[in-house]
């Protein structure tokens, strides 16, 4: 699974999603969709609540940022990639809105 392009798939890099990296560091949204710092464990949850197949490769590097060994995520090509990284960052918005809740009910 090494091979970044595969037929009917797209690649997913965090920091497609980050709002803290700027559009040259790679971020395809803009800020006020974005989210801050989103983990592969985030994308991965937010592609299955989406009923979308994920298939996560961990350690890896993107090319323009060889030393941060994040990892990224394969998706099936179903919409256009804004439309497509917009759910996904919604989804994490919604996931960490949920958690945090979650932490103020048990204090």
């Amino acid at each position: 699974m090494d091979r970044l392009k595969q037929p009917g798939k797209r690649v997913i890099w965090p920091a497609n999603l980050d709002s803290t990296k700027s559009r040259e560091e790679g971020r395809k949204l803009a800020k006020g969709l974005a989210v801050q710092a989103p983990r592969l464990e985030e994308i991965n949850e937010a592609a299955t609540r989406l009923s979308l197949e994920a298939e996560v490769a961990a350690g890896k590097s993107r090319p323009r940022s060889w030393w941060e060994k994040g990892g990224y995520v394969i998706l099936p090509k179903n919409d256009a990639r804004t439309t497509m990284l917009r759910s996904l960052a919604s989804e994490i918005k919604k996931i960490r809105a949920a958690k945090s809740s979650q932490e103020k009910t048990r204090k």
